[in-house]
């Protein structure tokens, strides 16, 4: 009765709102009932399955990604011995380099580049090809703290530009590294070197990375345009400075031959690398190992006789991956062709030389000073020295008999010291041929004679 009055008497102001708060009420209790089963049926859901919250964001998971797959392994780990070319001409040079000390040495390379990238992501199936342009410049500077006893630091930048894949041009890898190095001669063609370094790695945003690196290379000279070699390092990952290994052992082993024909230089390595990452190490960025070799097949030659630190080349890089478990960035094959120039500018380190060079001459002057004087000369065809008491040309030695000439000549004359044998040249050493021997009737032409040898040095 009381709801047909409402509708009949509808007219009436608090008839109507009375209606209005019943069915808006009414609304919010079915709203509520909803909302609350559904908070129930997602309660129970969560209970069996557990639900990822995660917002979908790629900015948080950089530091957890693996560095871009453009970096190999040989790339931010230098292995090659570069042949050192240098930048001046003898006059130049030899004024730079006389301001600088003897034991300090440095190479400066930058190498500009372009190549064709036929598996750019490094996928074990569907691989894609892309264009890149490369910038890396190297620095290494060093200082002799014994005979053949350095300690260094290098610093390089690789900064890679592709005309496809656009996302892969953010990362810039960074090296800074310090370490001490040794060198063993094993022989006159033979030369051992040992280093040790200890150098940070940037390769992507948040990815913070510490290696220790020992090293031993061994260096042979068949001959002055044919060099073989032979490295085997072992690098050592973690995540804090000082604190490796903990995320990773890599081991390299490297062979190569370099051969020189003219101004032309060829350059073929090759590089096995087994990458021991997870499961041995839990905190692995990427966590998969992986076993790589890498190719180098180098040609090179200066561009021009007047600027021969300016070199040309073309490079071709097979890559090859393997027990990866077909993992993105460390699968497949790629193929590298490279094209480009390089500038170098060097000095080696004197100080080796210098020693050698001090040490022979010093054992010549003991060689003369403890040589016995040689016998008078009794020949009747001797000439007159300074010293001789007769004139020549006079009237009594051309009046005089040969016995009695030789007589005369045998008395007052002074014999000169019997001809010295030429110094013997040190392998080790820098010393031209022709460098001056100190005689005894110089005393004092020991010092000329060591800085004319050590100006022929440079």
């Amino acid at each position: 009765m009381e709801f047909k009055r409402s509708r009949v008497a509808s007219d009436k102001p608090y008839e109507v709102t009375w209606l209005s708060h019943f069915q808006v009420s009414k609304s919010f209790s079915l709203v509520a009932t909803l909302i609350a089963g559904l908070l129930n049926a997602q309660g129970s859901l969560a209970q069996s399955t557990p639900v990822n919250l995660a917002p979908i964001s790629l900015t948080p998971l950089v530091a957890q990604a693996p560095p871009s797959p453009q970096v190999i392994p040989t790339d931010a780990t230098p292995f090659t011995i570069n042949p050192e070319r240098n930048a001046f001409n003898p006059g130049y040079k030899f004024r730079i380099f006389q301001a600088l000390p003897e034991r300090l040495y440095f190479t400066a390379s930058t190498e500009v580049s372009q190549r064709l990238d036929t598996n750019v992501l490094f996928t074990s199936g569907r691989a894609k090809a892309d264009y890149a342009f490369r910038v890396l410049p190297n620095l290494t500077v060093g200082y002799n703290i014994a005979k053949n006893t350095s300690v260094f630091a290098n610093y390089f930048v690789i900064k890679d530009t592709f005309a496809a894949h656009n996302f892969l041009n953010r990362p810039t890898t960074q090296s800074l590294a310090w370490g001490i190095q040794h060198n063993k001669q094993l022989g006159k063609k033979t030369n051992l070197q040992l280093t040790f370094q200890a150098r940070e790695l940037w390769q992507a945003r948040r990815l913070h990375q510490f290696d220790f690196i020992p090293g031993a290379t061994i260096t042979h000279v068949v001959n002055p345009n044919n060099i073989i070699y032979a490295s085997a390092l072992l690098q050592m990952r973690g995540g804090g400075y000082f604190v490796a290994p903990t995320r990773e052992i890599d081991p390299f082993y490297t062979v190569g031959y370099v051969h020189r024909r003219g101004p032309w230089t060829f350059i073929a390595t090759d590089t096995l690398v087994t990458n021991f990452r997870h499961p041995t190490f839990k905190f692995s960025v990427p966590d998969q190992s992986n076993v790589s070799m890498i190719a180098d097949f180098e040609v090179n030659r200066p561009l021009s006789k007047k600027f021969p630190s300016v070199l040309g080349f073309a490079r071709a890089e097979p890559i090859w991956n393997w027990a990866s478990n077909k993992t993105p960035g460390i699968s497949g094959f790629d193929f590298r062709f490279y094209t480009g120039l390089r500038f170098i500018v060097s000095k080696p380190s004197y100080y080796a030389a210098s020693l050698n060079l001090k040490k022979q001459l010093m054992k010549e002057q003991d060689n003369r000073n403890t040589q016995p004087s040689a016998p008078k000369s009794n020949s009747p065809g001797s000439s007159a020295t300074p010293n001789s008491s007769s004139v020549p040309n006079s009237s009594s030695d051309l009046n005089a008999s040969p016995s009695s000439a030789a007589s005369d000549q045998a008395g007052p004359r002074i014999t000169p010291p019997a001809p010295e044998e030429p110094v013997e040249s040190n392998a080790n050493s820098m010393t031209e041929p022709s460098a001056n021997v100190p005689t005894e009737k110089q005393p004092t032409a020991s010092g000329t004679a060591s800085t004319a040898s050590l100006n022929s040095i440079y």
